[in-house]
């Protein structure tokens, strides 16, 4: 019998998110299936294809993961090379484990099998997804470039009322108004780019299931612990929509130590979602938000 590559995905891990990941042999591979913690994993687990299984992979890269359904059963999910999800409710783990078998033998039926005709994207939910989070120059350049073509068309605008000789009302609304959007946007537009020659050579590497992340210079990353973390300051408009790049999140540590992560690195929400901790704490106010976005653009 062949071996296939199986690997782990328990109910705190996002979607591609793997451990104990390794060729095993059936044998091997039906202890991993029957050693998992299934009765464990199932309070409050949400039925999908990311949660709690155990996904093998054959050596013409089809899949089957075995996963947890609803009443004490189990779901076996198979997507086929050509990205065909198929779906099998076992009634426990011994069924699931002949569905496992026939897989191993080339003689999986997939008559027993629903066949999902919608299956755009499933195969996140199978293969391992990278968590390493960098600067996106060109995401930059391009906001960049926007910022100050608009700064300048509020200047233009404004200069151009100059020479029209405007009514008086206008230099008391529209003049003073493109002047002030213009300087608006010239100041994030700096902001941004103190943000860039900052953070342009930082990196992380975190996702919700591992307690150990990495942060630094992509060269020379640090690695931490979340259990080691006393409180997360996130510093931004989070509950708005729009861009995120001048937030900052601030991650303070029990022995007091702390490190700061711009929304330039990571989009706020996503790395919200990667702590499973209520010792996040947001600041909203504009006042404390721009003190800490110019300190952070200024610090060395």
């Amino acid at each position: 019998m062949p071996e296939f590559t199986s690997k782990l995905q328990h109910k705190t891990y996002e979607k591609g998110e793997f451990s104990d990941e390794k060729v095993r042999s059936f044998d091997e591979t039906i202890d991993l299936i029957k050693a998992f913690p299934w009765d464990a994993e199932r309070t409050l687990t949400d039925i999908q294809l990311t949660g709690p299984s155990v996904t093998i992979r054959d050596e013409d890269l089809n899949y089957l993961k075995v996963g947890l359904y609803f009443n004490g059963k189990y779901c076996l999910y198979y997507l086929d090379r050509d990205n065909h999800l198929y779906e099998y409710h076992a009634s426990g783990i011994n069924d699931a484990c002949k569905i496992v078998a026939d897989f191993f033998t080339g003689q999986l039926d997939l008559d027993q099998f629903e066949k999902k005709f919608i299956s755009v994207g499933s195969i996140k939910h199978f293969e391992n997804a990278l968590f390493d989070y960098t600067v996106n120059p060109a995401g930059f350049i391009a906001r960049f470039i926007f910022a100050i073509i608009l700064a300048l068309l509020e200047l233009a605008c404004a200069v151009m009322m100059f020479k029209l000789n405007p009514p008086t009302l206008a230099w008391f609304t529209i003049i003073p108004l493109a002047l002030f959007v213009s300087g608006f946007v010239f100041y994030f537009a700096y902001l941004q780019l103190r943000y860039y020659l900052k953070s342009k050579n930082l990196s992380l590497t975190l996702s919700a299931g591992n307690d150990i992340f990495q942060f630094g210079n992509i060269d020379t990353e640090v690695s931490y612990n979340k259990a080691d973390i006393d409180i997360i300051n996130v510093y931004g408009n989070t509950g708005t929509k729009g861009s995120h790049v001048l937030d900052i999140m601030e991650i303070i540590f029990i022995d007091g130590s702390k490190i700061q992560i711009p929304g330039m690195l990571i989009e706020p929400f996503t790395f919200r979602s990667k702590f499973l901790t209520n010792k996040i704490e947001l600041f909203q106010k504009s006042t404390i938000f721009r003190k800490v976005m110019w300190q952070y653009a200024h610090s060395i």
